[in-house]
């Protein structure tokens, strides 16, 4: 058996491991954790309870030697809260300058708002490419929905072909993914409200218009604190907007329950698919705008084609 193939621990290797029972679970694990042990690798265990504690019973006195063993159901703090913790975490172990290894159980795919995780494992492959680590994705399938388990497939490079890992067959390029995965990019509709605005203090206004009519008794309407998630992100976009090309188009409208704002502008455009999806880097503020946008918002989607830069966001009632 090799439990990591090939890899050399000089770049990202991203397996999924769909299991459907313990016993496979371990069974897949226990090469993978004594392997890096035997290298002198650090080994970090963030998993389901059974697997824990069946990981645990069969590795003995060995266990000692794992770096950080903790549960994956406490972990789940929103797509993009979770992802802030992840990152911060993989800087923290890039820093000590070796190898790692990292077994993790996305327990909170099988919650409603937990499925939005898939797109960050997809972010994954493009925005830590050459960060040295081994990250082993367990997926119950006895717990996630079949759709769930497809992507996974599409958002890993690799999965277990019983000796060794290898590519997975479903895999799609992180672009690919997220255009499927992010709602669909649609004509704006011919009722919707838009304006051109020169600085912040308009965008403002016109969200401040917007939203009030709507709590003096339009039709839907924002709790007073999403409300105040919209102004801040669509501010953070306008300013984006601003600094790219000197003005931005806002546009607004309901959908299905959720209240959309739209700015675009015709500036250089999003050179990333991943562009917002990670934390910027403490010592830079570009970048930062699109991140906290993305975060306050219930969803949001990029204009895969087209001139400049366009993304909508949505802010369910």
């Amino acid at each position: 058996m090799h439990p990591t193939g090939d890899w050399t621990g000089k770049a990202f290797a991203h397996e999924a491991f769909l299991y459907s029972s313990d016993e496979e679970a371990v069974a897949r694990c226990v090469p993978f954790v004594q392997e890096g042990l035997d290298r002198g690798e650090p080994v970090i265990v963030v998993a389901s309870e059974a697997v824990r504690e069946a990981l645990l019973a069969h590795l003995g006195d060995e266990a000692g030697r794992l770096a950080v063993v903790a549960a994956s159901e406490g972990w789940w703090q929103g797509g993009f809260g979770t992802l802030a913790a992840y990152d911060r975490d993989l800087q923290q172990l890039r820093a000590n300058g070796t190898p790692w290894r990292l077994i993790g159980e996305p327990t909170w795919l099988a919650l409603p708002d937990g499925r939005v995780w898939s797109r960050f494992e997809a972010v994954a492959n493009d925005a830590y490419a050459d960060l040295p680590y081994y990250s082993l994705c367990l997926h119950d399938t006895r717990r996630l929905a079949p759709d769930v388990l497809e992507a996974v497939l599409r958002s890993h490079p690799m999965t277990w072909g019983g000796t060794e890992p290898v590519a997975s067959p479903t895999y799609e390029d992180t672009a690919t993914f997220l255009r499927q995965a992010e709602p669909a990019w649609t004509e704006r509709p011919a009722g919707a409200l838009v304006r051109q605005v020169g600085d912040a203090r308009q965008a403002r206004a016109l969200v401040g218009e917007v939203l009030g009519g709507e709590q003096a008794g339009e039709v839907g309407g924002l709790a007073g604190e999403r409300e105040q998630d919209a102004l801040i992100a669509v501010n953070e976009l306008v300013s984006n907007a601003l600094r790219a090309a000197g003005s931005a188009e806002v546009s607004t409208w309901r959908e299905d329950g959720c209240r959309v704002w739209e700015v675009a502008d015709s500036g250089p455009g999003f050179h990333a698919a991943t562009a917002g999806y990670v934390p910027p880097a403490d010592d830079l503020d570009c970048g930062r705008g699109l991140w906290l946008a993305r975060g306050l918002a219930s969803d949001a989607t990029v204009r895969a084609t087209g001139e400049g830069a366009a993304i909508r966001l949505f802010f369910r009632d």
